[in-house]
């Protein structure tokens, strides 16, 4: 069966709808207490979200949580390794979380750094088949998860970072925080049908390119990078690239924005060279990063099912 075919059954959707829940059952059973006790009992004036690799993107939906929600701490978002080379032998007051999606020598490589210097920290990452690696990853105290696949493990953090944030930040913001949280609390499979059905239109358009460019404003760069990952594991070429500087190239264009991004929206449209296919989140920015993290999931196991 034909991708764009899978998409549109709804037996396949059902199937994806189950593992998600599975998924999602393990977050809220084993991932967010780890996460919500270092975050609400960590240290310092600074919080450092780190990441290697796809992790960029579950420290980013950290990241602009709590630079919105919250001001007891000053929020970073850096690679770990930055971290521990450019902060961590100059700076005292911050702790760090490091995200991981399975790139374990520059994990590594930044906890021994962090750790020789008795920065605080809490590293969770999928958990390696290697014997030796697992040897060093408790060494080092790291918390793992059993999805080695990129996008699976992309979306257990993603999820734990959107349930512990719309958690903590609850009665933030009057009812904003108060209805993140309630939408995080009525679950990510719930929405998996009517997301696809909503956006297939769209999904069809880009599946029919051989080669297409991702891009994005900087607050949705960090899921739209697994899309395009996601997009090249299913056979289509493609890369991410700002919109700076896809304005400036001519192959089709996937443009992902909010809807309160017209402005930026209007203005690439009007100015590039490129045919573009729109993808526009009409949803709380907060929340928008773990929608498309469901679509590059649903697309990848549609392709593998």
């Amino acid at each position: 069966m034909q991708l764009l075919q899978k998409l549109r059954d709804s037996s396949n959707i059902e199937s994806i709808k189950v593992e998600v829940n599975e998924i999602e059952s393990y977050v809220r059973r084993e991932l967010v207490s780890p996460l919500n006790t270092f975050l609400t009992q960590c240290k310092g004036s600074i919080i450092v979200y780190s990441y290697t690799g796809y992790g960029y993107i579950p420290a980013s939906i950290l990241y602009w949580y709590y630079l919105t929600m919250s001001s007891s701490k000053y929020p970073l978002l850096m690679e770990a390794e930055d971290t521990a080379i450019y902060m961590a032998p100059y700076r005292e007051d911050f702790s760090t979380l490091i995200l991981s999606t399975g790139e374990y020598s520059r994990l590594i490589s930044a906890l021994q750094g962090i750790r020789i210097l008795g920065i605080e920290y809490k590293a969770i990452t999928p958990q390696p088949s290697d014997e030796r690696l697992r040897f060093l990853l408790k060494h080092y105290d790291v918390y793992t998860i059993p999805y080695r696949n990129i996008v699976e493990a992309v979306l257990a953090l993603a999820m734990g970072s959107v349930i512990t944030a719309s958690n903590m930040y609850r009665s933030h913001l009057t009812t904003r925080g108060q209805r993140l949280f309630q939408h995080a609390s009525e679950g990510f499979s719930t929405v998996l049908e009517s997301l696809i059905e909503k956006y297939i239109p769209i999904l069809e358009r880009v599946l029919n390119q051989r080669e297409i460019i991702v891009s994005s404003s900087r607050f949705l760069d960090a899921s739209s990078k697994l899309l395009s990952y996601t997009l090249r594991r299913i056979g289509i070429v493609s890369k991410y690239v700002s919109l700076e500087e896809a304005i400036e190239l001519d192959e089709p264009v996937l443009m992902i924005s909010l809807s309160v991004e017209e402005r930026a929206k209007r203005e690439f449209i009007a100015t590039s060279r490129s045919p573009i296919i729109e993808l526009v989140l009409n949803t709380d920015p907060l929340e928008a990063s773990i929608y498309i993290v469901l679509i590059a999931y649903t697309l990848y196991r549609s392709s593998n099912l």
